[in-house]
């Protein structure tokens, strides 16, 4: 996992690589940031940790958009995927 603010300040991105075959669940506890506002998760997955996008043949790696609303107070993060969640930051970032 990895957490940075965007340049602007507007937003807190975090990164989360599950390689494991189930789901993970993880607290998301910020302290110093307010965080409000429709947020998005960009998340990739796949069926198999040796899964590979090839010519001409059915992708077996997706990339997905996905709006979240709000941010949780907890993220359950889905099996064999990275996932990338960019949430807005409202007021002053310290």
């Amino acid at each position: 996992m990895f957490a940075a603010l965007s340049a602007d300040r507007k937003y807190l991105n975090v990164a989360v690589a599950n390689a494991t075959e189930s789901g993970q669940k993880l607290d998301l506890s910020v302290s110093g940031l307010h965080l409000a506002g429709p947020s998005t998760l960009w998340q990739m997955t796949s069926s198999s940790l040796d899964a590979a996008n090839r010519v001409r043949q059915p992708a077996q790696v997706e990339v997905k958009e996905i709006a979240i609303g709000d941010a949780p107070h907890s993220l359950t993060v889905a099996p064999i995927s990275v996932n990338i969640y960019r949430f807005p930051v409202t007021g002053d970032a310290q």
